[in-house]
């Protein structure tokens, strides 16, 4: 008999020992964070850097980036010229304030002996109308010259359009006068407006104010005050005008702003050339009241051989003045104030 087979028995598999994973130092994972973050810094950093100094692409870039090469520079058109205004071109006259022209005397009527010729008149008595406050108004201004008359124009210091007005009239062979503001006996509240001679001057600062404002008017032929109801009534002050007008061989008509004025004795004392103001043509701006003063002053001229009117700048009295001119022509000579004003005895 065959011994019997040993039965095979199974054996189990031998288990794999287990090993432990190694430890990560302490750290590590802290200096590769520290590690990615100076990476990302660095990538990041240098396109920023690329973005701002590189230039962009030809496509891309917009025109006004764009370096401009050697040949873009030659055949870039030149800038245009700039347009020179027109010469000939007249700008809109700027709208300026006017100054208050004038302080009427409240005795318009106050009677006194009026200053006559010192020879007989012949012919036609002689008039000589001049326009006050010249300077503001360069439209009405032209307008009166246009009249084609010999009228005297007196301009204010420092006036806006002063300078141009006296080349205008000088050219046109016109008659020039200072327009002189004094002080009236309502200053402050009234100003006289720019290059005054005022009482509480020193003698020095009133003949320099006055001198100064005749250098501005080359030409000038003669002064008449502009409001004074307060300066030509002090002897003191009216001496130190008459003494510059007197050194300037001028000659002055007295605006008789006041019925008090001591202007006419000054002048006679310094035997300066002088007239007083007889009408005031336009104080009342009503086209009835300006017609009567026109007939009042021919009255006047025929009474006395010369009379002197004095009309300013406003529109109702360059109409009215149109319309009287060749009534008053018919009656009187038209004169500039030089052929009135004469020294006193």
């Amino acid at each position: 008999m065959s011994a019997p087979k040993k039965k095979k028995t199974k054996t189990a598999p031998k288990r794999r020992r287990k090993t432990k994973p190694q430890a990560i130092p302490r750290g590590t994972g802290i200096k590769i964070a520290i590690a990615l973050a100076l990476l990302v810094g660095i990538v990041v950093g240098s396109g920023l850097m690329l973005q701002r100094y590189l230039p962009p692409a030809p496509d891309t870039a917009p025109a006004v980036d764009r370096p401009k090469t050697p040949e873009a520079v030659k055949k870039a058109p030149p800038p245009p010229k700039p347009i020179k205004p027109d010469a000939t071109a007249q700008k809109a006259p700027t709208p300026v304030t006017p100054p208050v022209y004038e302080i009427y005397p409240a005795k318009e009527n106050v009677a006194r002996t009026p200053i006559r010729p010192d020879r007989p008149v012949t012919g036609l008595p002689k008039v000589a109308i001049i326009i006050d406050d010249i300077g503001y108004d360069r439209g009405l201004a032209r307008k009166f010259m246009a009249f084609n008359v010999p009228l005297t124009f007196s301009v204010l210091p420092d006036s806006p359009f002063g300078d141009i007005l006296v080349k205008e009239i000088k050219a046109q062979g016109l008659e020039l006068m200072l327009h002189q503001p004094m002080e009236p006996r309502e200053y402050p509240q009234v100003n006289p407006g720019p290059g005054a001679l005022l009482s509480t001057m020193t003698a020095d600062e009133l003949i320099a104010q006055l001198e100064r404002n005749l250098d501005h008017l080359p030409g000038v032929r003669g002064v008449n005050n502009h409001m004074g109801s307060q300066l030509t009534t002090e002897s003191s002050r009216m001496y130190q005008v008459f003494s510059v007008i007197k050194k300037r061989k001028l000659y002055f008509v007295d605006s008789r702003s006041t019925a008090d004025t001591i202007c006419r004795p000054s002048a006679q004392m310094f035997q300066v050339p002088f007239a007083e103001r007889d009408i005031f043509l336009d104080h009342l701006q009503e086209a009835p009241f300006i017609r009567k003063q026109f007939r009042l002053l021919a009255k006047e001229a025929q009474k006395h051989g010369q009379a002197i009117a004095i009309a300013h700048p406003h529109s109702l009295t360059v109409k009215i003045f149109k319309e009287m001119l060749p009534e008053l022509q018919k009656q009187v000579q038209l004169v500039p104030a030089s052929e009135i004003v004469h020294l006193l005895g």
